[in-house]
């Protein structure tokens, strides 16, 4: 059952993290996003108390 020899995939998963962590993700930390998102602190919201029965 060749699915179960684990030294071919170890391998190419290993690689497959290292260039992640290498290459992909200083990329992906770098983006820059267009809609920062605002804290909540700046919305107000109105509540409504619950009626009185």
């Amino acid at each position: 059952m060749p699915q179960l020899n684990p030294e071919p995939w170890l391998m190419i998963s290993s690689i497959t993290w290292l260039v992640f962590i290498l290459a992909l993700q200083p990329k992906i930390a770098s983006l820059k996003f267009m809609n920062n998102p605002s804290s909540p602190d700046q919305k107000t919201t109105k509540t409504w108390p619950w009626p009185q029965i």
